[in-house]
């Protein structure tokens, strides 16, 4: 018995330590007020914006979606047809207008994964995509987007943040904000 007690409050101690411990810093909730004010980033019923939180595939379509103005909108283009994205899913249509934006591509076998987190090297390759910053990309999947995020001042020269890091709705909310003062 005192062997499972030990083996238990082991997992729990792995488990809470797992769970990042910080909220969301002073760069990121600025940004994600000033997208607050704009109407671009929309928060929770209870007002909050829960910037410590990871995002969501959906949303971050979402979000660019309304950023780029087309959030009521129908994109004119062909739709994707993606696997896992049904009619009826609230994000559909934001997801077939970033598709038709070209801001989102989805993944080879046809899927979209609305309901997975984004990392950070999609969540670049999107900001790049939508400021059209996309020809001539140089290297492989994904250090050319860093590269072209780094070139064009979307995230500092310097940043060394790994490329399948879950981004948080602060850290989106920081880098989307740049993306607007950036956008040239």
């Amino acid at each position: 018995m005192k062997k499972w007690t030990i083996i238990l409050s082991m997992v729990f101690i792995i488990q809470m330590l797992s769970i990042p411990a910080y909220g969301a810093n002073d760069d990121e909730n600025f940004a994600g007020n000033q997208l607050r004010i704009l109407g671009i980033l929309v928060g929770y019923e209870d007002g909050t914006l829960r910037l410590d939180n990871p995002i969501l595939r959906s949303e971050i379509a979402a979000l660019m979606v309304r950023t780029l103005g087309y959030e009521n909108s129908i994109v004119i283009g062909e739709n994707k047809n993606f696997q896992d994205v049904k009619k009826d899913y609230w994000a559909y249509q934001v997801i077939q207008n970033a598709y038709k934006l070209g801001i989102i591509k989805g993944y080879p076998e046809g899927t979209f994964k609305p309901k997975n987190n984004i990392s950070f090297a999609e969540t670049l390759a999107i900001m790049v995509n939508a400021l059209e910053k996309n020809d001539n990309l140089e290297g492989q999947w994904p250090h050319n987007y860093i590269e072209r995020a780094k070139q064009i001042g979307i995230i500092p020269k310097d940043s060394s943040t790994h490329p399948d890091k879950i981004v948080t709705r602060g850290e989106v909310a920081k880098i989307l904000w740049q993306t607007i003062i950036t956008k040239r």
